[in-house]
C-alpha cells in the first residue's frame, strides 16, 4: 500500500486504542535524555507523543514527504526544538548519533506481509544505543481453524455460481489462493474449531531473519467444517499486548482468513497440523492436515500471470527489455543528462510518436519515482 497522501494515514492517526498504549508505553521508557527514534514516522504521531514526553530530541523518519506535516503539529505543541525530520528510507537517511528508544509500527498487517522487518533491523544494528528499548519489542503470528460458512461463500464458493449467465468457475482457484483481509464485524458467525498457537515468535530486539516459517499443532475442540486458517498478530509494548485478535478491541490493522478450499471436515477431540511460510519479499504458503485430508494453498497461485510472464522473473532468465522498459532507460539517461521533464516529454512525442500529455505524465512519474533531490 502506497502512503503518499495524508489521509491515507487517517486510520493510523485516529486509532485511539492503539495510540493511547502506544503513549503510555512511551511515558514508562522516555526520559529527560532520551533520543527517539520514530521509524517510518508517517505523520510523525508517536515521535511527537514522544516528544511531548520529555524526549531530548526525536527523528522523524519516513520516505513520503506526509512527513512534513508533522513539523506544524510540532510547532503547534511548542515541540519543534526537539523534533527532526528526515525524509528518506532509514537505509538512505543519517542520524548524527545513536538513539535509545526506536518506536516503529513496522510489524504491519500479519507481520511479515508489508517486508517492513528488514528495515527495522537494520535501524536497530544501526542506530540503537546498548540497552536501548524498542516499542514493540516482541511480535508473535498466530493461526487458529475457523469455521466461516459464509465468508467462505461470499469470497470462495460465488466463483463458481453463474454470473449473468457465464461461467466464472475456473477464477474460483485464484480467489481460494489469496489472503482475505478483513475487519472485526465480518466475523459475526465463525467459530473457531481449536485454540490454535503461535506459527511465529519475533524478538525484535535480536531477531535477524524477516522469513515466516512455522507449524502449529492444536486440538480441535467442535467439530465442524474449516473454511480457512484464521491469523492475527500480538505486539508486547512494555507490559500490555495489542493484538489484531478479532475478539480484541479493534485496531486498525486487520484480522486474516488464509482460505481452506474445499472445506475440510474436522473432528471433535483429533489433533491438526497447520503451517504457514513466507520468504521475505515472497508469497504466502499455507496448509492444514487432518484426519480427513489435507490442503495446501499460497498466494502465488492467486496470480492469473501465464508461465511466460512468470518465467521472466527466474533468476536463470534474462529477458531483456520491452519497448516501455526501452523508453523508460532513455527517460533515466535524459534525467541523469539534466533535461528538464517538459524537454524528455517532447523528446519522446518526437522519437515514440506519443501523445504529448501522455508523455509528460510518463516522464513526470519517473522523475517522481527516480529523480535526486532538489
Amino acid at each position: 500500500m502506497s502512503y503518499s497522501r495524508v489521509t491515507h494515514h487517517a486510520s493510523m492517526v485516529f486509532d485511539t486504542y492503539r495510540n493511547e498504549r502506544y503513549a503510555a508505553a512511551i511515558a514508562k521508557t522516555v526520559h529527560a535524555d532520551s533520543v527517539v527514534l520514530d521509524l517510518g514516522a508517517g505523520l510523525g504521531l508517536h515521535g511527537l507523543l514522544a516528544a511531548a514526553a520529555g524526549a531530548a530530541r526525536v527523528y522523524l523518519v519516513e520516505p513520503q514527504p506526509v512527513v512534513h506535516t508533522a513539523r506544524d503539529a510540532a510547532r503547534a505543541g511548542g515541540l519543534d526544538g526537539q523534533v527532526v525530520v528526515l525524509q528518506d528510507r532509514i537505509e538512505d537517511a543519517t542520524l548524527p548519533e545513536p538513539v535509545d528508544l526506536i518506536v516503529s509500527v513496522f510489524t504491519g498487517n500479519l507481520l511479515f506481509s508489508e517486508d517492513l522487518l528488514p528495515s527495522l533491523f537494520h535501524a536497530r544494528d544501526k542506530y540503537l544505543k546498548p540497552g536501548g528499548k524498542m516499542l514493540p519489542d516482541r511480535a508473535e503470528l498466530r493461526l487458529a481453524p475457523l469455521c466461516a460458512p459464509a465468508l467462505h461463500a461470499k469470497h470462495i464458493t460465488r466463483w463458481a455460481e453463474p454470473i449473468m449467465g457465464l461461467d466464472y468457475s475456473k477464477a474460483k482457484r485464484f480467489a481460494a489462493n489469496d489472503v482475505l483481509w478483513l475487519r472485526r464485524p465480518e466475523f459475526v458467525g465463525t467459530q473457531r474449531l481449536g485454540a490454535g498457537g503461535i506459527v511465529s515468535d519475533l524478538d525484535l530486539t535480536t531477531a535477524t531473519s524477516a522469513d515466516c516459517s512455522g507449524e502449529v499443532r492444536c486440538t480441535v475442540d467442535t467439530a465442524g467444517l474449516c473454511h480457512g486458517l484464521l491469523a492475527w498478530t500480538r505486539i508486547r509494548l512494555v507490559d500490555e499486548w495489542i493484538s489484531t485478535d478479532p475478539d480484541a478491541p479493534d485496531v486498525h490493522w486487520s484480522p486474516v482468513i488464509l482460505p481452506i478450499d474445499p472445506p475440510l471436515a474436522l473432528q471433535q477431540g483429533e489433533e491438526v497440523t497447520m503451517t504457514l511460510k513466507r520468504p521475505a519479499y515472497g508469497d504466502w504458503t499455507w496448509s492444514i492436515s487432518a484426519g480427513a485430508g489435507s490442503r495446501r494453498h499460497s498466494t502465488f497461485l492467486a496470480s492469473a500471470e501465464g508461465a511466460r510472464e512468470l518465467a521472466k522473473m527466474a533468476p536463470t532468465s534474462s529477458p531483456g527489455l520491452s519497448d516501455d522498459g526501452r523508453r523508460a532507460m532513455r527517460v533515466l539517461q535524459l534525467l541523469a543528462e539534466g533535461l528538464s521533464n517538459r524537454t524528455i516529454a517532447e523528446t519522446l512525442v518526437k522519437t515514440e510518436a506519443m501523445n504529448p500529455a501522455l508523455a509528460l505524465q510518463e516522464v513526470q512519474a519517473i522523475a517522481k519515482r527516480y529523480g535526486g533531490k532538489t
